[in-house]
């Protein structure tokens, strides 16, 4: 199969460009050697989305991204167009060379080896894919398809927080706990208003709401365990009307082992559609990307991608 392997040099803080030559040395020892137009270099943000598009264009069928999640969410959002895939029977890849990995962490293969071999192997498992549609910072409408999780309220505060300031950035996970405590002690539950699949509108006050494909994201928290990422549903999940000291201590202490989904103002349950809006500005995230504001819809689409992955037992 036609390989094109795009690589963000710039995930973990840089240290994936310093890391491609041991990793291009893995990746040939599996598929043989790489001819130099089968490998693109991200120049900067959503460089990745034209380098799938334009690899597709030119007849590749095995896309495979070496960074974060966030890359390889560049990488597929280059891949679909109108709610669909741009040609059949691709088969995309993740070679975990960024902060947050959480496509290899889900599929046991983390490692160099393992990712490298599950591209070379040629089985493949199913992964949802959802379409988020937003209003920009811009005022312009945003549209947006994402494989990990959505995200509004506190939760997208965070990560809008963490990586707006290059200093921040450059420190990695270690600006997630920064913000995610500075913002525990200064954010304010929202009253919102959303819808559920089919159901009537309800009227809520809520710190945050995810919706999760994968039962992991970003590094170290487990926000939806047992979430299957090839379900075609999502998982939602409400953390209602709390206030700071009990956030602080009651919720995210217990978002890395899951353990937060007890909490009595926290509720779970599956859903394939929600659009949610207020009357207040709140920001909306998409695997990682700040991608603008409230109102916001989130469907999930009716395909599958195919994904590398090791062959378990």
């Amino acid at each position: 199969m036609k390989t094109k392997i795009i690589i963000n040099p710039m995930a973990n803080k840089g240290k994936c460009g310093k890391r491609w030559p041991q990793i291009c040395a893995e990746l040939e020892r599996h598929l043989g050697p790489l001819a130099s137009s089968d490998v693109a270099m991200t120049r900067g943000r959503n460089h990745a989305t034209q380098l799938a598009r334009e690899a597709v264009e030119a007849g590749y069928r095995r896309l495979v991204s070496v960074g974060g999640d966030g890359t390889f969410s560049e990488m597929m959002n280059g891949v679909i167009a109108d709610d669909r895939p741009i040609a059949p029977n691709l088969v995309l890849a993740q070679v975990p060379a960024g902060t947050s990995n959480e496509l290899s962490r889900s599929f046991g293969q983390l490692s160099l080896a393992e990712a490298s071999k599950a591209i070379a192997m040629g089985h493949t498992r199913n992964i949802d894919v959802f379409r988020a549609d937003a209003r920009g910072y811009e005022g312009n409408q945003v549209t947006r398809y994402g494989f990990v999780l959505a995200i509004v309220g506190a939760a997208a505060t965070i990560s809008w927080r963490a990586q707006r300031v290059p200093l921040l950035k450059r420190l990695g996970p270690i600006s997630y706990v920064l913000m995610t405590a500075f913002t525990t002690l200064t954010y304010s539950p929202r009253p919102y208003r959303i819808r559920i699949d089919d159901e009537a509108e309800q009227n809520l006050a809520m710190w945050s709401l995810m919706l999760c494909s994968f039962d992991g994201a970003g590094e170290g928290l487990m926000l939806a365990p047992g979430a299957d990422p090839g379900d075609r549903k999502l998982d939602l999940i409400l953390v209602g009307d709390i206030g700071h000291w009990e956030t602080l201590t009651k919720i995210v202490p217990r978002l890395g082992d899951g353990s937060y989904l007890a909490h009595p103002k926290v509720s779970r349950r599956h859903a394939t559609q929600v659009t949610i809006d207020s009357d207040r500005m709140v920001r909306a995230d998409v695997d990682g990307e700040s991608i603008g504001q409230l109102p916001m819809s989130i469907t999930m689409l009716p395909f599958h991608l195919k994904m590398a992955a090791v062959k378990r037992p």
